[in-house]
């Protein structure tokens, strides 16, 4: 028998389905997605065939950047709705999102014969052909959208594009002059143009765009970015780096705009900006081979030898084919003096070389051999041009600190974040509590827990087990490690209370082994990077001891295995020990005894991201972020795209 658990947040009596999708439109249109989410969710439990909540739900994981998710749910409308040409329409739109291409095309495909006059239908056809580099025919269906809608800007931005693509130049800024014609205040038009005429060479044309579209949108970093570039080629240096500024400002994680700053800060001569710039751009992108292979140069031009030799040695270990990081590491130690490596190095140089030389086509099987092993991210940067307001609306884009969720106690809260289950809504019905008892994250270190718990509360409980169970949570509360021990075990064998005293008494006996050990020389919390940084087994350092609170929730477990939170727990602890694949199982049973446990999902996915399974990891971090976990959808945007 599965332990019931109810979300907190969820209980009512009556559900009103049309009230809830409502709201969740209200939401979509305020841009307010994860409330909207939440509105779906229940508009689904009390309606489950309905599929507009799905189909709705899935616009907002879409917006969230979320298109695993956003998938799944215009599947799930489909089952319900054969023919619903929207949920065949975004569901492509997503699947193009997540390189699944041929999936996209059948989408659209399908939508189209079911409506073959949409203009949208044609334009997102066109948009995945030009993702398979099939222009020719992209341009053939941008021309039907123009055939439906002589008048539409957007088809001729798109067949302008996919011009440009096919070097038809004169063919593209013909287009893009006509959907600026069609719509004089689009601004992609304008922008689009002024791109175009960059690559004509016109940059008196490209900068009049360029400031015109800034009148439009003072806050955009994509046209600063591109005047700056207009700037750069009339000579103007001051003015490029200060339009490169207005990005970072606009836009603090737009690693491509450090670059280029850097490198104008190094022409200059400013190696300690420049320095310093470098270091943003490996801050925001730790896999990026051109961050560390120009800023190498840097420290060779600063004379700093044996900071240019680790920034070649981190180059060669991302990407072991790059010729000119055995060159220039080469160099660096000859000026070491280091004789032996310098000739190691350049005759790894010379073994490449002849490799390539020997039959041209071999430089494409080495790229095609990195392209396999996530080559897109040791040469892209991070430059999503969203200015900084826009990024604060949204959640995806949000700066979090990325570390797994804590365990869960049972204590008493007045909060709508917790779980609930019959036992403790028993007690908390049955006794004159200032509010309720629920399975909630263990906050106790953070500086804005907020107690329910003192002695005065605690005298006025009547039954004798219930009160020594509340004195140990306020003793944990306050610290008081052994009288709260002791308060735990004398329950454990409590028919009521043992379970929810044996959880308590093992995230206690956590906290005390943590605590015992320097702060200073051990950090347990599992941090996710781009980039696996430090190899955890070749640190020496003292570690805390979990065995005794490892052990207190394995015999819990003994007594209750149907029991998520348990579960959930005992994954957080062998998280802790670094038994990376124990701890998967262990979250997959609390998943398995609850499938709305959004910690569990979450943990999770953190966990498989580290061990670098990032497909399995977006399904989790999807339904974490579907269950009200918001963090979800920032780390799925860093570190799964």
């Amino acid at each position: 028998m599965v332990l019931a658990l109810l979300p907190l947040a969820e209980i009512s009596a009556q559900i009103n389905h049309k009230h809830y999708v409502l709201m969740g439109k209200i939401d979509l249109s305020k841009e307010n997605y994860s409330d909207a989410i939440k509105n779906f969710n229940i508009a689904i439990v009390a309606k489950p065939n309905d599929f507009e909540a799905y189909f709705l739900r899935g616009i907002a994981k879409y917006s969230l950047s979320d298109y695993t998710g956003a998938v799944d749910d215009f599947s799930r409308t489909l089952e319900i709705h054969p023919l619903y040409v929207r949920a065949y329409h975004y569901r492509g739109v997503a699947n193009d999102r997540l390189s699944n291409y041929a999936d996209a095309m059948s989408d659209f495909k399908k939508a189209i014969s079911l409506d073959p006059f949409s203009e949208d239908l044609h334009l997102a056809s066109g948009s995945t052909l030009m993702h398979l580099n099939d222009y020719q025919n992209a341009v053939a269906e941008f021309d039907t959208a123009l055939i439906i809608n002589p008048e539409n800007a957007n088809a001729y931005i798109s067949r302008g594009i996919a011009r440009r693509y096919l070097d038809d130049m004169d063919g593209a800024l013909e287009d893009m002059n006509s959907a600026v014609y069609n719509d004089f205040f689009n601004i992609e038009a304008i922008v689009r143009r002024g791109m175009i005429e960059l690559e004509r060479k016109e940059y008196q044309e490209a900068m009049s765009d360029f400031n015109k579209a800034l009148r439009m949108d003072k806050d955009n970093p994509l046209i600063y970015f591109n005047r700056a570039m207009a700037y750069l080629n009339l000579g103007d240096t001051v003015a490029a780096l200060n339009d490169y500024e207005k990005v970072n400002n606009l836009d603090e994680r737009n690693a491509l705009t450090y670059f280029n700053r850097a490198i104008i800060y190094s022409m200059q001569k400013d190696y300690e900006v420049a320095l310093a710039l470098y270091n943003k751009v490996i801050e925001i992108n730790p896999q990026n081979i051109y961050g560390y292979f120009n800023r190498g140069i840097l420290f060779y031009q600063m004379k700093q030898w044996d900071n240019a030799e680790d920034d070649f040695t981190k180059v060669i270990e991302l990407f072991p084919d790059f010729i000119d990081a055995w060159m220039n590491r080469a160099v660096v130690r000859f000026e070491k003096n280091d004789i032996k490596g310098a000739e190691q190095d350049q005759w790894h140089a010379r073994e490449i070389m002849a490799f390539v030389n020997e039959d041209k086509a071999n430089i494409d099987s080495l790229y095609n051999h990195y392209s396999k092993m996530d080559y897109n991210k040791i040469i892209s940067f991070e430059s999503d041009f969203v200015d900084g307001n826009r990024q604060k609306s949204l959640i995806q884009f949000s700066e979090v600190t990325i570390r797994p969720r804590a365990s869960f106690i049972v204590n008493v809260t007045d909060s709508d974040n917790g779980y609930l289950d019959a036992t403790l809504s028993q007690l908390s019905q049955s006794n004159r509590l200032n509010g309720k008892l629920a399975y909630t994250i263990n906050d106790l270190f953070d500086e804005n827990h907020k107690s329910f718990l003192n002695d005065s509360i605690i005298n006025t409980i009547e039954n004798d087990n219930l009160r020594t169970f509340l004195s140990g949570m306020y003793n944990l509360e306050i610290f008081n490690f052994q009288r709260g021990e002791s308060q735990f075990s004398s329950l454990l064998n409590d028919p009521m209370l043992g379970v929810y005293a044996g959880i308590n008494l093992s995230v206690l006996q956590n906290g005390k082994a943590e605590l015992s050990v320097n702060d200073k020389n051990y950090d347990n919390s599992i941090y996710i990077t781009q980039k696996r940084a430090v190899d955890i087994a070749t640190v020496e350092q003292e570690r805390p001891d979990y065995q005794q609170s490892l052990n207190t929730i394995t015999d819990v477990l003994g007594k209750t295995k149907n029991n998520p939170i348990v579960w959930y727990n005992l994954g957080n602890i062998h998280l802790q020990m670094q038994d990376f694949n124990q701890a998967i199982n262990d979250y997959t049973q609390a998943i398995k005894y609850d499938p709305n446990l959004a910690e569990a999902y979450y943990n999770r996915a953190l966990t498989l991201i580290y061990l670098n399974k990032k497909d399995q990891a977006v399904k989790d971090l999807s339904k974490a972020g579907e269950l009200g976990i918001q963090d979800a959808y920032a780390v799925m945007k860093r570190f799964t795209e």
